[in-house]
């Protein structure tokens, strides 16, 4: 099997990245190495990454979050790179799970699927929406979200990384890195926040979602950046949540 890290970009997560990186410690097969980047943080986000359980390696980074996961994974040592959002849910035994399917599959590049938490019925439902397209057209139209990419790193490295002039750099790295190589939709699940829906309104932010599905469908990644689409503050609301 091969060696895993994983990357996860960060800026104030501060109660949402300590329960990922206690999901990553509680793992069945835990990963080599966990690298979190910070972007600059002004919470707790830095202490939560040096307290935490499972032994992540703090390195400090800059904006946008392509940067940092650019830079993350030049720092890896793993041969399979996993990129995290910091507000992501897994189950004890995804990363176990996840590698076996991509390594089962010969898959150089790979996305789960992803769901929801319970406060949004709109999130349950785009979400769900999204991951039946994603897996219905993973061969024709290669989409995934940062929420959680795999990539070997043969692979990333041979490529130019994550753009960091796109908004939505995540479905455009996917888009490149899966032509003409091997590409999958697998049957695990990462637990997306959805708090974006409770602080921008359901109605309002599963339009945007589903106008940018099409858009990303249509290969308009330059359009799709030019909508207002705010990066960076969400962790301030989770007390609310």
């Amino acid at each position: 099997m091969p060696k895993v890290s994983v990357i996860v970009p960060a800026l104030n997560e501060e109660g949402y990245i300590d329960d990922l990186l206690r999901d990553l410690a509680a793992q069945t097969r835990p990963a080599a190495e966990v690298i979190v980047v910070d972007a600059g943080s002004s919470d707790g986000t830095v202490e939560a990454v040096e307290n935490s359980p499972v032994g992540a390696r703090l390195v400090h980074g800059s904006r946008p979050v392509a940067n940092g996961r650019n830079l993350g994974a030049g720092q890896a040592q793993g041969d399979l790179l996993v990129f995290l959002d910091a507000d992501v849910r897994l189950e004890r035994d995804f990363l176990q799970r996840f590698v076996e399917e991509i390594e089962r599959r010969g898959l150089d590049l790979a996305c789960p699927h992803y769901t929801s938490g319970d406060s949004s019925r709109a999130a349950r439902e785009l979400f769900w929406a999204i991951s039946a397209l994603l897996r219905l057209f993973e061969r024709v139209l290669p989409s995934g979200a940062g929420a959680c990419i795999a990539v070997r790193r043969e692979v990333f490295e041979t490529s130019r990384g994550f753009d960091p002039e796109m908004k939505f750099e995540d479905v455009e790295f996917v888009r490149r890195l899966a032509r003409g190589r091997r590409f999958g939709i697998t049957d695990q699940a990462v637990r997306v926040s959805d708090r974006r829906f409770l602080q921008e309104g359901e109605a309002r932010t599963a339009l945007r979602y589903s106008l940018l599905t099409l858009l990303f469908a249509l290969g308009r990644f330059r359009w799709a950046n030019l909508m207002d689409y705010e990066f960076g503050r969400y962790g301030e609301g989770r007390a609310g949540r």
